[in-house]
């Protein structure tokens, strides 16, 4: 089953976690679509912390600053890979890992290039 927002598509991986693919395009990622973002992802987790994949590489989007904290503070996540493909993400990325640590956020996270390689870190994290 996959749900779509304005700015992702969501499913569940077979290999037990929860996938999130930035669509092309440059909606505006506000307070909204954050909450929307959650609500999907909680369809999925049945209240059970859960690992996550987020694909990047062809994302034009840059959450504001409200929405970046509602995403970090979302607490029902045992490991977060993030695929990046640019210089740009990297920098987006980054600021978001201050905003967790902020939020005392207790899951891992970890920036990739190579998709295969952000799977195969997040398999080694259990789900809850």
């Amino acid at each position: 089953m996959k749900f779509k927002t304005k700015t992702a598509e969501f499913f569940f991986d077979e290999r037990g976690f929860i996938v999130v693919e930035f669509l092309a395009n440059n909606e505006i990622f506000d307070v909204a679509e954050a909450h929307e973002h959650i609500r999907i992802a909680k369809t999925f987790i049945n209240n059970k912390k859960q690992r996550v994949l987020v694909d990047l590489t062809n994302s034009y989007h840059v959450p504001d600053a409200e929405a970046k904290k509602i995403l970090a503070e979302f607490n029902l996540k045992t490991a977060e890979a993030i695929i990046v493909a640019t210089l740009a993400h990297k920098i987006i990325c980054a600021f978001y890992i201050k905003v967790l640590k902020t939020c005392k956020a207790n899951h891992p996270v970890k920036i990739f290039m190579q998709k295969e390689k952000a799977v195969e870190w997040l398999l080694n994290h259990p789900n809850e």
